[in-house]
């Protein structure tokens, strides 16, 4: 939804600057459509929310606004991501054949910024004993240029290591979250990263790449990885594989880091962020009666 022609105050949503460092990964006419309208929407508006404060800083130099043009407002997190006994998940775990802890869990839209190929990669370089026992899990709609790692996809599918379970409703994705043994999340580039603190919220560790926002998002907790190293991620499963105190700590550190985030089930979270938002619109919503025309 972008910026209508309109001559009154107007607040804007940025979510990522995606398109200006891995253009590659946009379809061809969404990119089109981003670079005709994005800089004079973010020109026009008074205040341009993000979920961030990387997205803010980076768009605040892009674009040469001042810091005062910028809200950040964390993302929340639904109260269906929270930790689950084995008992509370067992059926959907078993729908999709696998135990509680003994799987790998990606969630994402299968195209290139998601980075999925360095998940079966790596996946593919543990010990055979653990890819059977471990397998990956991925959960997510087919996205654009999917073909790009289709092969790879494809033989690891075949091997039967691997499981692609497409895309499923909420409520399974949040308990597929609350078994897993870790979410890897090998993203390119996030202006968030929402996955990543629903697997915190969920008492489950993650792997991530230490790029854009993620690190913003997992903190001291996050496991992270170079996105193009597949052996550097082999190694960061196999120790959440081998190590259970390191497991147990990482679990931990995500439950407490997930409380730095507004929403209803990470118990104790902040809601700084929500309130300062819900003041700003105040704030803008009388501004905007005494400037804007009356019809």
């Amino acid at each position: 939804m972008w910026p209508l022609s309109f001559d009154g105050p107007t607040v804007i949503t940025l979510h990522d600057l995606t398109h200006l460092h891995y253009p590659e990964t946009q379809p061809p006419a969404r990119l089109r459509e981003i670079e005709r309208r994005l800089a004079d929407g973010v020109q026009q508006a008074q205040l341009i929310l993000t979920d961030s404060q990387f997205i803010a800083d980076e768009a605040q130099a892009y674009f040469a606004l001042p810091a005062e043009r910028f809200i950040v407002a964390p993302l929340g997190v639904a109260a269906r991501f929270h930790p689950r006994s084995a008992e509370d998940i067992d059926v959907v775990l078993k729908a999709h054949g696998v135990e509680t802890r003994e799987y790998f869990l990606c969630v994402g839209t299968l195209e290139p910024r998601k980075n999925l190929a360095l998940a079966l990669r790596a996946h593919a370089l543990l010990p055979e004993a653990q890819r059977q026992r471990f397998p990956l899990l991925i959960v997510g709609m087919a996205g654009w240029q999917r073909e790009q790692f289709s092969e790879e996809l494809r033989q690891a599918l075949a091997a039967g290591h691997v499981c692609l379970l497409g895309y499923l409703p909420d409520e399974q994705v949040a308990q597929l979250l609350a078994g897993a043994r870790a979410l890897i999340f090998p993203s390119l580039y996030e202006g968030f990263g929402l996955p990543v603190l629903e697997a915190m919220a969920s008492g489950t560790p993650v792997i991530l790449v230490r790029h854009s926002a993620m690190p913003e998002v997992a903190g001291a907790a996050g496991n992270y990885i170079e996105p193009d190293d597949p052996v550097g991620l082999r190694d960061a499963m196999s120790r959440l594989i081998d190590d259970k105190t390191h497991w147990q700590a990482c679990r931990e550190a995500g439950l407490q880091q997930a409380k730095l985030f507004p929403g209803s089930v990470a118990r104790g979270s902040q809601p700084a962020p929500t309130a300062r938002l819900w003041e700003v619109e105040c704030e803008f919503f009388i501004f905007s009666r005494r400037t804007c025309p009356t019809p």
